[in-house]
C-alpha cells in the first residue's frame, strides 16, 4: 500500500515538474515574440527587477539563517546550563 502512495507522489512531482518546464518553454517562446516586436527594453527592465528581487531574497534568507543559528546556539547553551544544574 505504501508503494502505491509513493508512486502517486512520484507521478505528482513529475507532473508538476513537467508542467513547470512547459510553462517555462511557453514563456520563452512568448518572450521571443515580444522581443521581435521591439519590446526589448521592457523585457530587460523586467529581468533586472527579477535579479534585484532574487538578490534581496538571498540577503533576507542569509539574515534569517544567521538569526536561526544564534537562537539555536543560545538554546543549546541554556539547555546545557540546565542539565548541569
Amino acid at each position: 500500500m505504501a508503494e502505491r502512495g509513493e508512486r502517486r507522489s512520484e507521478l505528482w512531482r513529475g507532473g508538476r515538474r513537467g508542467a513547470g518546464w512547459a510553462l517555462g518553454f511557453v514563456s520563452v517562446l512568448g518572450l521571443g515574440s515580444v522581443l521581435s516586436r521591439g519590446a526589448q527594453a521592457t523585457a530587460k527592465t523586467a529581468m533586472k527587477a527579477g535579479l534585484r528581487a532574487r538578490a534581496a531574497g538571498a540577503e533576507a534568507m542569509e539574515r534569517v539563517q544567521d538569526i536561526y543559528a544564534e537562537a539555536e546556539s543560545e538554546y543549546a547553551a541554556e539547555t546545557l546550563s540546565r542539565d548541569e544544574a
